[in-house]
């Protein structure tokens, strides 16, 4: 027996015809389904309702009748409530049977979900249960770290101060060291200041050898330029003597043919061509000597030149020593710089900075 809903209210009858219709439509009933169909109802009191609805349904299916008119009915009343629960029937299997396969799917999707994370859950177990032995074996091995470091923190304090000793007495040795090379040291700057005073006699010295020599042959060059030219000159007076001479032979074979009748005047041309060739004979002695001259003018020229270069060499020589002496000065001061270095922070004995104040910079 349906029971009927106070006035104003929801009952089980109400909510039945508003599943029936809402199947016949091919809608499954739900409650705010049902609430939309009736227009009122709470969700409280329309559930147990429809709950007793999907009870009772099967028992209704298989009983026809119960969705059937009254036998009062019409003919073409009753045919109709047929058709209509036989198509109710057929869309609420379908409906069930989609909405079940549906179901299906969820719960095998949220089965394979709660799987997975049954899977992720066990890794984590595993990765957590691997962590902590992983800090349990960091701490045992830090532990030991420890014990090692406290170990060799007391090995290392023993031999700090046996270190100690060891440096303070070579700081000794070095001050001691230390004075020998600033001793030396003094040796080599006095070495160095009378090398470069006799490297600058030697400079000095050379410049006014070579300024003189320089001067000898310039003057020297000067001497052979004068002697050139006059050789050149005297060359050119040659060359017109011969002219000449050439011209008198010439002029005396043409009065040969006369010679009978002019023997004084060919007497006298002989002795004009005596004279000329005698004048031509001095001439090339005078051109002879002064080749001569031009020969030891060159002479002298070679011999101020090996005395420039023996100068010069001599100067390459002083020079090559001066960078010995400040080879072994740069030498003696970077064994002084290392002394230093090898002290604690460059302190002298009474605890100041040492500073060597000299002409020549410190390197």
């Amino acid at each position: 027996m349906l029971e009927i809903g106070k006035r104003g209210g929801v009952g089980e009858r109400d909510v039945w015809e508003a599943a029936d219709a809402l199947l016949l439509k091919g809608f499954r009933p739900t409650v705010e389904r049902v609430r939309a169909e009736i227009g009122r109802g709470s969700p409280n009191t329309v559930g147990p309702h429809l709950d007793s609805w999907f009870k009772a349904l099967g028992s209704r299916i298989q009983d026809p009748s119960a969705f059937c008119a009254s036998s009062e009915a019409p003919d073409a009343v009753s045919q109709a409530a047929r058709t209509f629960w036989n198509a109710a029937l057929t869309t609420a299997r379908q409906v069930c049977t989609d909405e079940l396969t549906q179901d299906r799917e969820a719960l095998a999707q949220e089965a394979a979900g709660i799987e997975k994370e049954r899977a992720d859950l066990a890794g984590q177990r595993i990765r957590l249960a691997d962590a902590a032995q992983t800090q349990q074996t960091l701490i045992d091995t830090l532990k030991t770290q420890v014990e090692d470091a406290r170990a060799s923190l007391n090995a290392a304090a023993t031999e700090r101060v046996a270190l100690m000793a060891s440096h303070e007495r070579q700081i000794a040795q070095l001050h001691a060291e230390r004075a020998t090379l600033e001793d030396r040291l003094g040796a080599a700057d006095e070495k160095l200041v009378a090398m470069q005073n006799e490297l600058g006699a030697v400079k000095s010295g050379c410049d006014r050898d070579i300024k003189e020599a320089l001067l000898r042959f310039d003057q020297a060059r000067s001497e052979a330029r004068v002697a050139q030219n006059a050789l050149a000159e005297l060359r050119q007076h040659a060359s017109a003597q011969d002219a000449a001479l050439a011209s008198l032979t010439k002029q005396l074979a043409t009065a040969e043919a006369g010679r009978k009748t002019a023997i004084q005047a060919n007497v006298s041309l002989e002795n004009a061509v005596a004279a000329e060739k005698a004048e031509a004979l001095e001439v090339k002695s005078k051109v002879q000597l002064l080749e001569t001259e031009l020969r030891q003018a060159e002479g002298v020229q070679a011999t101020l030149q090996a005395a420039l270069d023996a100068e010069r060499s001599r100067a390459s020589e002083l020079a090559l020593l001066l960078a010995n002496s400040q080879g072994e000065i740069v030498q003696a001061l970077r064994s002084l710089e290392q002394s230093k270095k090898g002290s604690p922070a460059g302190l002298d004995p009474r605890g100041r900075t040492t500073k060597r104040k000299r002409g020549i910079p410190m390197r």
